[in-house]
């Protein structure tokens, strides 16, 4: 709704200055900065979700319940780490996994699901390029990543988040077609860029807050480094996290 609200000011912009102000000496610097305008908009609502640009998508709570969420898994060495770290502190996540990893490590998508956690479609391939997918092969990357993950784990997944958290129109029309909510976030941990644990650790402890949507990666070293003490340090500091009786209506709350 939002693009097509920028799209439609945008074309009446130019319509108007085309009419009223072509002779004008600022014509053509206007016609840019209305262009510019426009894709500033644009480039906002395809890099950050939580404008609900192209598509409504959850990226915060509304409790006062924090929710961990891991990307990119399952990984065979640290995702079984994560899990002991969560069942330690009675601690439930949403893992957004990625249907080529699903294949590759069916058990660990088993015990996900056994102790509790939800599952989320991360895509198929994980493309670092699938938001310039056609919309035929969008879907069909989606939905291929839905029967791998709901055939392995034998339950009914209706999450999703996008590839690197890129959004446009195509994704809104096929999350719609397939009856997915897409998930973002509100706390982006970057434990892609801290290799550090203590500087990761610092940056979630500092920014952590009720409500929050925390994005973290079970196939990154770092994030299991950070996870025991990261959880351990916020629960004393009153942070209260998804538990087993909020987990799967918490998004809907």
């Amino acid at each position: 709704m939002k693009h097509r609200i920028n799209t439609l000011l945008f074309a009446l912009a130019i319509t108007l200055i085309s009419l009223f102000l072509r002779e004008s000496w600022f014509f053509i610097p206007l016609l840019i900065l209305t262009g510019i305008a426009y894709l500033t908009i644009l480039s906002l609502g395809v890099l950050f979700m939580q404008y609900n640009y192209f598509l409504k998508s959850t990226t915060r709570l509304n409790g006062d319940s924090c929710l961990v969420t891991f990307d990119d898994g399952p990984d065979p060495e640290h995702t079984p780490l994560i899990l002991d770290i969560l069942a330690k502190h009675d601690v439930k996540a949403i893992f957004f996994v990625v249907g080529e990893k699903v294949e590759q490590q069916p058990q660990i998508v088993k015990r996900i699901v056994s102790e509790g956690h939800l599952l989320g479609n991360h895509s198929h391939s994980h493309n670092n390029f699938t938001s310039l997918f056609s919309r035929k092969r969008l879907s069909a990357e989606i939905k291929q990543a839905q029967e791998v993950i709901e055939s392995v784990s034998g339950t009914k997944v209706n999450l999703f988040r996008p590839p690197i958290g890129y959004t446009n129109p195509k994704y809104a029309t096929v999350l719609g077609q397939q009856n997915l909510k897409c998930v973002g976030w509100t706390l982006r941990s970057y434990d892609s860029v801290y290799t550090d644990p203590k500087k990761l650790l610092q940056r979630l402890i500092s920014r952590i807050k009720p409500g929050n949507i925390v994005l973290m990666h079970d196939n990154l070293k770092v994030a299991t480094e950070s996870l025991d003490t990261f959880l351990s340090k916020a629960k004393a500091n009153g942070i209260i996290f998804a538990s087993s009786s909020n987990i799967k209506s918490i998004l809907d709350a």
